[in-house]
């Protein structure tokens, strides 16, 4: 009886495995809020990403990987959609979108192009997603739990793929919430005007504990991170930068009466809430190895946007800074020719190019015209001439941006101008855009950049 049941067994998981032979799985992975340098393998020493680490050192590592607009909401429609969010009128969370766009690229949607490719698309936790509110069948997409994008997520998603017996393909969004409740470490000190209390995550207070075992001179000096080298703002910094003193006044506040030892905390908690969410990934990993589709899926790690953990004494998100803009990309599946390195060249923006790179991966049509670029050639050792992407756009509630190679370019709505020069700036403290000799390359991008606005509004 016994030996039945097995045989029986492996002839299910080898009838699975053949039949979906023909397509790969995806798994995608996305955190919410965190900076491309919150992982071990990215150099940082103040916190222990062995997961994420784990799937960098398999996979292909990209440094230079963007977010179309620093915001949830935003940035998320984009990964999505493989469009960019003013297509819809949309520059930040709460912006008024137009509907009769937003109703003509929904049923383009990465879920629906896998979905009418035969795939079973299934999505999980946080979705943020303009005009579907919590529902992501719009999107065409299957919700298999919504409620807890932490543990519970993780659990489920282990289920999901332990449990699986169909025969078709799937595509599989995991959207996790961490570290996004460092948010609320600066709207608990200094609640604005226009919103009612939030209710802080018990996470975050978990985070933000000194232990009670340990003096605290000896914990600030030896588990604290320190204050960022770019700690201080920007000189010549875009007035602009202050126009969030309306938005979100508590950015503000915090530049304004935070204490060195506040950020540190901050970057503590910041780091201790990347760990947990490390955790649920790992569990995720461990399942997907475990199964029968490990050797057939592709999967790929990415955040929404990220968060400047002192930067310019700066917390949150939005601005166009590295530390915001900048996020994790890494993608593995067994058999890649590109797998086990880092790619610090090409320029990747995750919410244009993520899309036609799996539709590329998966060889089916994406549906409708995507502006973006598909990065496969680079996964499989071909010459970067086979992407050639020169520049890149971003969008925000104060401004557009245009990066050429290490020069970014920034204008603001209200006619301020950011220059900066990352190669000899890295820490982004130098504002070039009065500076004589960047008059040419200014002249260039702004003139590059105000096509994109004038496309972007039209």
């Amino acid at each position: 009886m016994k030996k039945s049941i097995v045989w029986l067994v492996l002839c299910l998981t080898t009838t699975v495995v053949q039949a979906q032979s023909e397509k790969p799985n995806i798994l995608i992975i996305i955190t919410d809020q965190q900076n491309a340098k919150m992982m071990g393998v990215a150099g940082n020493e103040w916190l222990k990403t062995p997961n994420m680490d784990k799937l960098a050192n398999k996979g292909l590592r990209f440094e230079k990987a963007y977010v179309t607009n620093p915001v949830c909401s935003p940035s998320r429609f984009s990964l999505f959609t493989g469009q960019y969010p003013s297509a819809i009128d949309m520059r930040h969370n709460a912006s008024k979108l137009d509907i009769a766009a937003l109703q003509k690229i929904i049923p383009n949607a990465m879920g629906n192009a896998f979905a009418k490719a035969g795939y079973e698309t299934f999505y999980g936790g946080k979705s943020h997603l303009p005009g579907a509110k919590k529902e992501v069948k719009p999107y065409g997409f299957e919700t298999f739990i919504s409620k807890d994008e932490r543990d519970q997520l993780a659990a489920e998603s282990v289920e999901l793929l332990t449990n699986r017996t169909s025969d078709k393909p799937f595509l599989l969004a995991l959207n996790f919430i961490n570290p996004h409740d460092i948010c609320y470490e600066a709207i608990r000190q200094f609640p604005p005007n226009n919103r009612p209390p939030a209710d802080v995550p018990v996470p975050l207070l978990e985070a933000i504990a000194i232990p009670d075992s340990i003096d605290e001179d000896d914990f600030m000096a030896k588990y604290v991170p320190p204050l960022p080298a770019n700690f201080e703002p920007t000189s010549d910094e875009p007035r602009a930068i202050y126009d969030l003193k309306e938005l979100h006044s508590f950015t503000i506040d915090a530049r304004e009466h935070w204490t060195e030892k506040d950020w540190r905390m901050h970057r503590y908690a910041y780091h201790r809430l990347t760990e947990s969410v490390d955790v649920q990934i790992g569990m995720v990993l461990d399942a997907l190895e475990a199964s029968p589709f490990a050797d057939n899926t592709i999967v790929i790690f990415t955040s929404d946007h990220g968060e400047m953990s002192g930067s310019h004494r700066l917390e949150h998100k939005t601005v166009f800074y590295e530390e915001s803009a900048n996020v994790p990309l890494v993608v593995w599946y067994k058999g890649m020719a590109n797998g086990q390195s880092v790619d610090k060249e090409n320029m990747i923006s995750t919410g244009l190019d993520l899309y036609p790179t799996l539709c590329d991966l998966a060889g089916i049509s994406s549906l409708g015209h995507l502006p973006g670029l598909s990065f496969a050639p680079l996964l499989k050792d071909q010459k970067s001439d086979y992407y050639s992407r020169r520049y890149l756009f971003m969008e925000n509630e104060l401004g557009f941006m245009i990066r050429g190679d290490n020069i970014k370019y920034t204008l603001y709505d209200n006619g301020d101008e950011m220059l900066i020069d990352l190669e000899q700036d890295p820490g982004e403290l130098v504002n070039l855009s009065q500076n004589v000799a960047y008059k040419e390359r200014k002249a260039k991008l702004k003139a590059l950049l105000q096509k994109h606005i004038e496309e972007a509004n039209q």
